[in-house]
């Protein structure tokens, strides 16, 4: 097996410098020469001694990842695309610094914090956690935490990788009715953390337009039951001309159910989600969406913990990404003329 010195007389650098970057210490080693280094290990098929490279820095070389998706959502929880490309992106982010990564999905405080208590890793990234749960991990463990699409009721003081949930929210809202829509629904799992962000920028939108939010506006969607939400809508098919889906997957979803059981997209239901993922730019019609960068969150988020780990305090450390409105063929302009047909149309 090639050796470290070989490795280094073959690039023209010193064994230190191989080593460090072997071993994630790249601070003072230039860019240029990091992708040399890893291009010539490639090449080699060097495997580090995990041992003995472990037992000299105190280190693992181990990130641990806990998903908090929605209870019941179990081995599902990657079929939704947004929540595989965020996964993606960590692996490539993990890999690319040379460390190793251990996942776990759950959705239950206890099993979290005992991961995070167990499991012998340097960092930990948690995704989607609610308050009540971050307060037990931050009282039990001392390890470097990083978040992602976690609310804290206002805290600051902890690293998070975010989004613009609240104005997206606002955004696709006043877009329906800048577009003649005032009978909204809104849909979600639940009403915690993003979803909640989301909804309170529906509620503005509402509010400043001087549309009362009628509590019968609110959908409940679940991954247990992916009829539940679809289902509601058609028994209330008249109630609503939009409705606002808290993710493309459930969007997709309820398009599907609701077309082939005669509703017409856009024509009866205006439909709009959030993410712009494959699924939003292949529903027919596509889907009208908040676009958003899972991968970008990903990545950000792993870069975030390292330099937490290499003892660096970030500059900021809540971070939320912007949003932007994607408009396709699921959304219908409504005008009068339009309400006035469809009530001739109930009443006969």
């Amino acid at each position: 097996m090639v050796t470290i010195k070989q490795m280094a007389e073959k690039i023209g650098v010193s064994p230190t410098t191989v080593s460090n970057v072997i071993h994630g210490n790249t601070r003072e080693v230039s860019h240029s020469t990091i992708q040399k280094v890893r291009q010539v290990i490639r090449k080699s098929h060097y495997i580090p001694n995990m041992t003995a490279r472990n037992l000299a820095s105190n280190q693992t070389h181990i990130i641990g990842i806990i998903l908090c998706f929605e209870k019941g959502s179990g081995a599902q929880a990657l079929a939704d695309p947004f929540n595989g490309e965020l996964v993606g992106a960590i692996a490539a982010a993990i890999e690319e610094r040379q460390f190793y990564m251990m996942v776990h999905i759950t959705n239950a405080e206890d099993e979290a914090i005992q991961l995070a208590l167990s499991w012998n890793v340097d960092g930990l990234i948690i995704c989607s956690m609610h308050k009540d749960q971050w307060c037990r991990i931050e009282e039990v463990t001392h390890k470097p935490v990083v978040f992602i699409d976690s609310y804290f009721d206002g805290r600051k003081d902890y690293a998070n990788i975010g989004l613009e949930d609240r104005f997206g929210g606002y955004q696709i809202t006043s877009y329906l009715i800048a577009h003649g829509h005032t009978r909204i629904a809104f849909s979600s799992d639940n009403l915690i953390g993003v979803d909640h962000e989301r909804y309170l920028g529906y509620k503005t939108a509402l509010e400043e337009h001087g549309i009362r939010c009628e509590k019968g506006w609110m959908i409940p969607s679940s991954h247990e039951d992916k009829t539940k939400a679809p289902a509601e809508l058609l028994r209330r098919r008249n109630d609503f001309t939009a409705v606002f889906f808290v993710s493309d997957y459930y969007a997709m979803l309820a398009m599907n159910y609701l077309q082939d059981n005669g509703v017409r997209i856009p024509e009866d239901l205006s439909v709009v989600g959030f993410d712009d993922n494959i699924l939003a730019q292949n529903t027919r019609p596509s889907l009208t969406t908040m676009h958003q960068e899972p991968a970008e969150k990903g990545r950000l988020a792993v870069e975030l913990l390292l330099n937490i780990m290499q003892g660096h305090p970030p500059k900021q450390r809540n971070i939320h990404l912007p949003t932007h409105l994607v408009e396709r063929g699921s959304v219908r302009t409504i005008t009068d003329e339009t309400v006035e047909n469809k009530e001739k149309g109930l009443a006969q």
